[in-house]
């Protein structure tokens, strides 16, 4: 079992810069290859790709980027949200989401495979629920949208 590494101070959610993205491609990479077994050949270079006209937040520790979420802005879509795998379960995923909440100008959703069940708990601990869910595609996954209106600047103006 691995466990998180432990830190005394915060963690900085900020705007990632393209001077990051090197260190985004290796957590990305990183990540996929620990626990996206149907990822078959994960590539350093994928990140620029899969990120491409997204907004991406960096987390930020200690000084050293440990994590990171993009958002599709038009659809409010969370196409990638990953930590570096040595930081797991400090509450960076958390932080990451709740400045995707005050950015987006609707109710997030995204899609999360069926078989990466630590990622389906953790979105469901968030308050997403499935909304939808693949037929055919593979790997299968659901969609799941946001249910905390109460996070988002635009409900609280209602």
């Amino acid at each position: 079992m691995k466990y998180a590494m432990q830190s005394d101070k915060k963690i900085l959610v900020l705007p990632a810069k393209t001077a990051d993205n090197a260190q985004l491609a290796k957590i990305y990479l990183h990540s996929r290859q620990e626990t996206f077994a149907w990822v078959k050949h994960p590539h350093f270079s994928d990140f620029e790709r899969d990120s491409k006209d997204e907004l991406i937040l960096k987390a930020v520790l200690n000084n050293k980027i440990v994590g990171f979420i993009s958002l599709y802005q038009q659809d409010n879509f969370i196409h990638l949200l990953f930590i570096d795998p040595a930081y797991m379960h400090l509450g960076i995923g958390g932080q990451l989401l709740a400045q995707i909440r005050q950015i987006a100008t609707d109710l997030v959703t995204l899609k999360c495979v069926r078989k990466n069940t630590n990622a389906l708990a953790f979105y469901k601990a968030q308050g997403f629920k499935i909304i939808g869910k693949s037929l055919w595609e593979s790997p299968a996954y659901y969609t799941l949208q946001d249910t905390k209106k109460e996070d988002y600047p635009l409900y609280k103006a209602q």
